[in-house]
């Protein structure tokens, strides 16, 4: 690969890596869970490429520059379990663990004690102290009061309420789904580079210079058409006579599906003084 190839899919990465930047953050995922999740993700795609029915550690451990015990550790974490970083782990996240699982800050009953912010022994700078090593107490507690993960009560005592730092409030299975349509679409989109004589449709219309007042009625054509488009395909895809039916043993088949989302985000139309129209931004 060509150093300026590998710069633009280093470009590429940045680019698509921060609204998942966004996500993990709001969830309360810090850079060391990621960075294992990374690892992870490194590992498999190089077992996967080798196409072996025993992974190679050797192999893997050249192509991802991960050592060879640390792939075999990494190998052997069944799927779905989560990632266990203490480096760069979330510092709000290090805090609650603490407050809820060291016999220190918990009360005769095991239960989180409530703390005052300091003076006493066992108080929440010296929590903060042990399990976040920052000396920016006053900001870790407006953040963790902020997610309503800690309160403050009338009499100064803080009272833990939540075990994990989640600012937001979505369903599981929503972002599941979530990270099913992004996988399926990068991997349409990698296909597409890789196979340029034999694509996959992929398509993507925009324009930079919306009125800010059409956009209601815009989206709200283009997502009737959409449905139009979309039951259709479905019908399609749901055919019986193009359907592999159940029968006593495994049968080859394949997954093919139409994906359609509309984006909708703001930009600057710059005017210069001749007033002619040159570029269009988006907002950093």
């Amino acid at each position: 690969m060509s150093e300026s190839l590998k710069s633009a899919v280093v470009g590429a990465a940045l680019r698509l890596l921060e609204p998942l930047a966004k996500l993990l953050l709001e969830a309360g995922v810090g850079v060391g869970e990621f960075h294992q999740l990374a690892k992870r993700a490194y590992v498999n795609a190089a077992r996967d490429r080798a196409q072996e029915a025993r992974p190679n550690i050797s192999r893997i451990a050249v192509l991802t520059g991960i050592t060879r015990v640390e792939v075999a550790s990494l190998l052997a974490i069944p799927a779905g379990e989560e990632p266990v970083a203490e480096r760069g782990r979330h510092r709000a996240e290090r805090v609650l663990h603490g407050w809820w699982h060291d016999a220190e800050f918990l009360g005769r009953d095991g239960k989180p004690a409530s703390l005052p912010l300091r003076g006493a022994k066992r108080s929440f700078v010296s929590l903060v102290k042990r399990y976040a090593g920052d000396p920016r107490v006053a900001t870790l507690l407006e953040e963790l009061v902020r997610v309503k993960a800690v309160r403050q009560r009338a009499d100064g005592q803080l009272e833990v309420l939540s075990r994990t730092f989640v600012t937001a409030r979505w369903d599981t299975q929503g972002i599941g789904i979530a990270g099913e349509r992004v996988h399926d679409l990068l991997e349409t989109l990698v296909h597409n580079l890789k196979h340029p004589n034999a694509p996959r449709y992929e398509r993507f219309v925009v324009s930079t210079e919306v009125a800010p007042r059409f956009v209601p009625m815009l989206l709200r054509d283009v997502s009737e058409q959409a449905d139009v488009l979309a039951d259709s395909f479905q019908d399609a895809l749901n055919d019986p006579a193009r359907s592999v039916r159940p029968a006593d043993g495994p049968q080859d088949a394949r997954r093919v599906g139409l994906a359609i989302f509309i984006v909708d985000e703001p930009t600057t139309v710059e005017t210069p003084a001749s007033g002619r129209k040159t570029r269009t931004q988006r907002p950093d």
